[in-house]
């Protein structure tokens, strides 16, 4: 009876391992099921996963691309302002400061510049309209000091040059047009009548080879002295658009009605100013009527009719 016993227990025990045996070969194979998907699903992922990276890399650089090339220009434009623009007048830093308002990154910052700059212009435009008061009231000033006058004048040159479209260190007034740039002169400020006589005298001196300069200081003297009148006469015996004497001047040889005639009187003119190299090689409008006043036309007072003079040919310049 105890060997049935032993032998039921012996069994039992058995089927227990035979059990045990059949569970872990199921774990083993639902574990490599189970690994066979992972692997599956893993290997399946791997190349949207490795585009997914490479996208994401290429956004990367492309954003780093992107901020050095904003950079490259940021630097760019600085550099280029503080070697332009701050060697500038207000008017080109204005049109400056304006443009990068619009397309910089730092529209705040260039806008509040901006707004300096323009508050700026217009103190110095209140100053240039004091200053063209004074130097006026000093050059319509009979017997005025000239060193006075013409350091009102030169007040009121760097203040053109500072506002104007000229570079700061410009010697000539902003005002006036650069030669090279073709005619800037105008007629409007004399009379429709004697506009034909004015044009006269511009065309002969053109002819001659002399510069605009030249031309304009040449009609200005001949406003001054005659009002563009060809007949007009004075006590002297002076005679014509430019009042030539006949007593020893350069009328002397000619006759009265000789000098009345506009071309004669104005060719004389132009030959004796040929014979000068100075007035010729006048590099601004001032200098060209200074010398044509005190060697050319010579007339008394020549400090003061400079003054008047360079008036009348800075409104024919004027824009």
């Amino acid at each position: 009876m105890t060997d049935e016993i032993a032998i039921s227990e012996t069994e039992r025990l058995e089927l227990k391992r035979l059990e045990l045996e059949r569970y872990k070969a199921w774990l083993d194979y639902r574990k490599f099921i189970w690994a066979s998907v992972v692997a599956a699903i893993t290997i399946a992922a791997i190349p949207p996963l490795f585009q997914l990276a490479t996208a994401g890399l290429e956004y990367v650089k492309s954003e780093a691309a992107r901020k050095m090339q904003a950079q490259q220009f940021r630097d760019g434009y600085v550099k280029d302002f503080l070697n332009t623009a701050l060697n500038q007048n207000i008017e080109l830093r204005i049109r400056f400061a304006k443009y990068f308002s619009f397309v910089s990154s730092e529209k705040d910052d260039w806008k509040k510049y901006l707004d300096d700059l323009t508050g700026l212009r217009d103190t110095k435009k209140t100053e240039i309209d004091k200053l063209e008061a004074e130097f006026q009231n000093l050059a319509d000033r009979p017997g005025a000091d000239a060193i006075a006058v013409n350091e009102a004048r030169r007040h009121l040159d760097w203040a053109y040059s500072e506002v104007g479209y000229a570079a700061i260190n410009a010697a000539a007034n902003p005002r006036l047009p650069d030669e090279s740039k073709g005619p800037g002169l105008s007629l409007d400020s004399i009379s429709p009548d004697k506009q034909p006589i004015a044009q006269k005298i511009l065309d002969a001196f053109a002819e001659a080879k002399f510069g605009q300069f030249q031309q304009v200081a040449a009609l200005a003297n001949a406003i001054a002295e005659s009002a563009l009148d060809p007949k007009v006469g004075s006590d002297d015996d002076s005679w014509g658009l430019f009042l030539l004497n006949r007593n020893g001047g350069f009328g002397t040889g000619y006759t009265r009605e000789q000098l009345q005639d506009p071309d004669t009187n104005i060719g004389i003119v132009v030959k004796e100013a040929l014979k000068n190299q100075r007035f010729a090689a006048a590099t601004s409008l001032d200098a060209a009527v200074d010398i044509f006043v005190r060697q050319i036309a010579r007339p008394q007072n020549q400090t003061s009719e400079a003054i008047r003079r360079q008036q009348i040919a800075r409104q024919l310049l004027r824009s």
